[in-house]
């Protein structure tokens, strides 16, 4: 971010709720965006030159792209991987990430709960095992619909993540 209004907008674009914010909260958030990108040596002046951290006599020292990711080396991340990582960094809907991953582990626990339970009460075999394996097919489930879920959740931040890359000039990207 070159400077303060360019930081906003490009924030306002990713994050709507953003707009409630306050002038201090505004000023806090560029301070905080200015310092972390320092951190990993990415700053304002040097954003289109690479990054501070040079690497040392390395083969690969002329690789500018690289060191602009903050990477030392090309990434062997394949491109969809590469693009939900960058997408779910930038992503307003962390929160509700968290949120889905703390009610599948409490779903899959109250399953396995559940499946403890009635292996106290089956006294035959063949029913204990239909029981375990029906606990072993909700907790799949519960896998599989979280994936989904956030699936679901990345498709208006790879829609916004697209969106901004056909808007870029075509010198930047």
């Amino acid at each position: 971010m070159e400077d303060f209004e360019t930081f906003k907008a490009s924030r306002l674009k990713i994050d709507p709720s953003s707009r409630e914010m306050t002038d201090h909260q505004w000023k806090q958030s560029y301070a905080a965006n200015r310092s972390a990108r320092e951190r990993v040596g990415i700053s304002s002046d040097s954003e289109g030159k690479g990054n501070k951290r040079r690497k040392s006599n390395s083969a690969n020292s002329s690789d500018d792209e690289s060191l602009i990711r903050g990477s030392q080396r090309p990434s062997t991340v394949s491109g969809p991987s590469n693009l939900r990582q960058v997408v779910r960094q930038q992503s307003a809907y962390a929160d509700l990430r968290l949120m889905i991953d703390i009610l599948a582990w409490v779903a899959i626990a109250f399953f396995l709960m559940i499946a403890v339970i009635s292996m106290f009460f089956y006294t035959s075999a063949p029913v204990a095992i239909i029981s375990l394996l029906w606990a072993g097919v909700q907790i799949i489930g519960v896998v599989v619909a979280r994936l989904l879920v956030h699936v679901v959740v990345d498709i208006p931040d790879i829609a916004l993540h697209r969106s901004l890359l056909k808007n870029l000039p075509q010198s930047l990207s």
